[in-house]
């Protein structure tokens, strides 16, 4: 199929993969300017019967009409064209530049409980959106979950609504129905493996990858109650918040009548959390500046934590706070002038025990790594504030040959999240994508000098 031309216009640039009854291939559209890439979708039936060709047509045309719906939606990618040859039936979709969120979700290194809940947030968004036109995903696991070059955005690919119709096209001739399970174990509910899913089957497999981002297991490495079918997990994640470890496991309840019915009762109490954590940061006053030790070692605000030393105080607040603490840790630390600063305007928000030892705790973080921070005030004014595209390429280039062609995605969004952002602020956001605490040194030291 390499090379070949399909509908006078899509040529094929790559196989992906499929079966006997249909495959994949991401092609070019030769008839737009640039010849931008696409997804072409092969469905072949099991047999050229008159009669069922003529269901399979109208299968085909019906889905495809439902795609053409769905693709209104930012986060989905859009149907460009659908046609048959040589009775066989082909889908032209949107190709989506980026990367799956499989290369997010890495054994063993947990993702924060604000990073679950905005990963929740988004696809909770589009499942709304799909659900209320009727439509079941089916197959929602981190590889049809991709993580938009453009502007990070997680888009929903790769829809059951295509599935359906292949299970159809593989059916006898003269069956409209079918019972053959479309989705992924480990991601997959029960009455989806029985092939009778339903909407909140879709909000089960979004609960499971959830988990795997808490915990860092994939699935398959959790355990289940014997008695019940339950997923066993929540002793993985210990950091998360009571609310949000609720969420999650009613997502995920073996029966599909116990769980939320629809994506908007899971945002709604997502919502109520967020509203929680953002109460835990307005209700305190900030103490001025000019209170604070006049020998505190002084930096520009912001940025007195290397990647270590901010993850470390992230857990560390994560003990006293619970889910709030890397909203809390973000807000004050874009205000503190020194490590002093920070750890008091901290200790505010917490009991007047656990300031003790907060305090004393994360004290010691700081002596015991002094020497690996960087004091930007000995660096020329030009060398904080300006930030030109010659700058940005070099980014690009350090941070490539340590993480790779992801790389470029981050820097780029970097800076669209702080267009005024400094050089020094820049290069350590960067730095926090590097985790080996070494090379994110020097990393930094190779661009801040």
């Amino acid at each position: 199929m390499l090379g070949k031309l399909l509908d006078g216009r899509y040529q094929v640039l790559q196989v992906l993969g499929g079966g006997g009854f249909g495959q994949t291939y991401i092609a070019q559209d030769t008839h737009r300017p640039g010849f931008p890439k696409c997804v072409v979708k092969h469905l072949k039936p099991v047999t050229h019967n008159p009669e069922f060709l003529q269901t399979s047509r109208r299968l085909f045309t019906s889905e495809a009409e439902t795609l053409e719906e769905l693709g209104h939606h930012d986060q989905i990618p859009r149907l460009l064209a659908y046609f048959e040859d040589n009775q066989e039936f082909f889908l032209v979709q949107e190709f989506i530049k980026g990367y799956a969120l499989t290369a997010e979700l890495l054994p063993n290194r947990p993702w924060t409980e604000d990073q679950v809940i905005q990963l929740l947030q988004q696809v909770l968004g589009i499942l709304e959106f799909i659900h209320s036109h009727k439509v079941i995903h089916r197959d929602i696991k981190p590889e049809n979950i991709i993580r938009r070059q453009q502007d990070g955005k997680l888009v929903l690919i790769d829809f059951g609504a295509v599935k359906q119709v292949q299970t159809q096209l593989l059916s006898a001739p003269g069956r409209t129905e079918t019972t053959i399970a479309i989705g992924t174990p480990g991601y997959m509910s029960t009455e989806q493996g029985r092939g009778k899913p339903r909407p909140n089957s879709d909000i089960y497999s979004l609960g499971v990858i959830s988990i795997q981002a808490l915990t860092g297991l994939h699935p398959r490495q959790l355990e289940e109650d014997q008695n019940t079918g339950e997923i066993l997990w929540q002793h993985l994640a210990t950091s998360i918040s009571s609310d949000l470890a609720s969420i999650l496991s009613k997502m995920v309840l073996h029966h599909f009548r116990e769980r939320y019915q629809s994506a908007t009762e899971v945002l709604e109490e997502l919502g109520q959390i967020d509203a929680v954590a953002n109460r835990a940061f307005t209700q305190v006053e900030l103490p001025p500046t000019q209170f604070f030790p006049q020998n505190a070692t002084v930096y520009s605000p912001g940025y007195i934590l290397s990647p270590t030393q901010y993850n470390k105080l992230e857990k560390m607040l994560l003990e006293f706070v619970g889910p709030v603490a890397p909203t809390l840790l973000r807000k004050v630390k874009a205000s503190a002038y020194s490590y002093e600063e920070l750890i008091n305007n901290l200790a505010i928000h917490l009991t007047e025990y656990q300031q003790t030892k907060f305090k004393k705790q994360a004290t010691l973080l700081f002596e015991e790594s002094t020497e690996q921070s960087i004091n930007i005030s000995n660096l020329p004014i030009t060398e904080i504030t300006i930030i030109n595209d010659s700058f940005v390429h070099q980014c690009e280039q350090e941070l490539a040959n340590v993480i790779g062609p992801i790389a470029t995605f981050l820097v780029q969004k970097a800076i669209k999240n702080s267009p005024q952002t400094s050089r020094t602020e820049l290069v350590r956001t960067l730095a926090g994508h590097i985790s080996d605490p070494q090379q994110a040194g020097q990393f930094q030291q190779r661009l801040l000098g």
